[in-house]
């Protein structure tokens, strides 16, 4: 069985979309409520995974630039490989048979961005590997041009391991599991295992650092222990992506060596939701483990609250100004007076602005 017929038979087919639709039952209703809650949260919560990442000083980092483009990868599961799995739950379309050429690409789509995912969680505990092993050497090793070669390393290698899936090669199950989830999930572990046996290691030495200490002891030791508590939240995105990846490739080898075995559609279909629910998870985990995340995510929406408001009292503003100066029996008089309450209102909302941000 070719990896394309594993996940042709994950689909709902057309008889039993017709079932569905007879019966309407609860479960059907169910299930892809779920699925649009987590193409809302997939998009709505990455999206804010980059303005966060993006606008906020506190998350500006070599990290922050993997950490966007998961985030990045995730909104193009949410806004187009999840919309189209949506699709073939309530239309049964499109279908291998009657849209191969959509379906193979959606296919492939699905690969790179799956790939994409893991293979930028495993940058992601390199980096913080470097960081927590070599802190003094980190900055020289980790600079900005060596983090963009990174990143367009990972879509390439994502891509490149996609475009194999078209050749119908036999083993290409087997290799996708190993190139795209149990290889970098082993290099993973290992980073993550080094990372934690140096903090238990320097653990004492961090509650030894007492005020009375030297500045720039007490800031390495702090340094550290942030590193620390970045790599534990890290290592929690890691576990769930394991829970939510890992059973979806066990079937796929299961379905390639196993001819006798067989898995009801209900369990595949669920597989899949699996899968993509990951996607939602991500900002969640950052948002309840990462407390310099929840702050970015705080200022991020306060800044979006303070421009609308400052946006919607300027058109209101200027929309009774103008009904006043065009129907007014004074109309120079009222167009000098708007100037300056326009100006008066300028001074404060600008006087008013650092203790907003703040």
């Amino acid at each position: 069985m070719t990896f394309r017929q594993i996940m042709n038979d994950s689909l709902p087919t057309n008889s039993t979309r017709e079932v569905t639709d007879s019966q309407r039952n609860l479960s059907f209703i169910a299930a892809n409520v779920f699925l649009v809650v987590i193409i809302v949260f997939a998009v709505f919560g990455n999206t804010l995974v980059c303005l966060a990442c993006v606008m906020s000083k506190r998350m500006q980092s070599f990290t922050s630039a993997f950490i966007i483009s998961l985030a990045a990868t995730d909104i193009l599961v949410g806004a187009i490989s999840m919309p189209v799995w949506l699709s073939v739950n309530l239309t049964g379309k499109p279908d291998y048979v009657n849209f191969p050429t959509f379906y193979n690409a959606w296919l492939c789509f699905d690969i790179v961005c799956g790939t994409a995912s893991i293979m930028n969680l495993v940058f992601i505990s390199i980096d913080r590997f470097l960081a927590v092993n070599h802190p003094l050497r980190y900055p020289i090793i980790v600079t900005r041009n060596r983090i963009a070669i990174g990143i367009a390393f990972i879509w390439i290698y994502s891509v490149t391991i996609a475009a194999i899936n078209p050749l119908k090669w036999p083993g290409y199950p087997l290799f996708v599991s190993l190139a795209s989830f149990f290889v970098p999930l082993l290099i993973m572990v290992l980073a993550y295992s080094r990372i934690f046996h140096v903090a238990l290691t320097h653990a004492r030495s961090i509650r030894r650092v007492h005020p009375g200490q030297s500045i720039k002891h007490r800031r390495v030791a702090e340094n550290f222990h942030r590193d620390v508590k970045a790599a534990r939240t890290l290592s929690i995105v890691i576990g769930a992506f394991v829970a939510c990846w890992c059973p979806f490739f066990v079937i796929t080898l299961v379905f390639t060596y196993c001819k006798t075995c067989k898995v009801p559609s209900d369990v595949l279909a669920m597989i899949k939701w699996l899968h993509y629910g990951n996607s939602a998870l991500n900002p969640i985990i950052y948002s309840c483990l990462n407390r310099n995340f929840r702050a970015a995510v705080k200022d991020v929406l306060r800044r979006i609250s303070v421009n609308r408001g400052m946006t919607h009292a300027h058109s209101v503003t200027s929309r009774h100004a103008i009904i006043s100066v065009n129907n007014g029996p004074n109309a120079h008089d009222h167009r000098l007076s708007w100037i300056s309450q326009q100006g008066d209102g300028f001074r404060k909302t600008t006087t008013a602005l650092p203790e907003v941000q703040k």
